[in-house]
């Protein structure tokens, strides 16, 4: 999940790009993109208190992702690619120590605000 995180949180920057900067859509991408890297950064310090070496690589859906053309169709990308991270966070949330758990069903909460928040930007594209 790490990786995926952070390939979000790159692939981000690049589709705000898509949009005038501070306009309301390079606004929601922006709070999006926050989230993301703070979403690494909290799965990072997890790792580090359980003493586990954690990859600084990027996940698969940043090139995936960059290569979709067209503003409404990488929003569109994104929320598939946030709905996929929700599933995967459901998935795992029963396994998972309670500190853990918190943090992730935090972290699952801020992908269904985005994923909202994607789709009213996708109406007005």
């Amino acid at each position: 999940m790490l990786e995926a995180e952070r390939a979000g949180a790159k692939a981000l920057v690049v589709f705000m790009n898509d949009h005038p900067r501070h306009g309301e859509a390079w606004k929601v991408l922006r709070e999006i993109q926050h989230d993301e890297a703070h979403n690494c950064a909290l799965i990072g310090r997890l790792l580090e208190k359980e003493g586990a070496a954690y990859s600084h690589a990027t996940g698969e859906f940043y090139d995936k992702a960059v290569a979709v053309k067209g503003p409404r169709e990488r929003m569109e990308f994104l929320v598939r690619g946030l709905k996929w991270a929700v599933k995967r966070f459901d998935e795992a949330l029963p396994a998972l120590a309670p500190e853990a758990r918190d943090v992730f069903t935090k972290m699952r909460d801020s992908h269904l605000r985005s994923i909202d928040a994607c789709g009213r930007v996708i109406k007005t594209l």
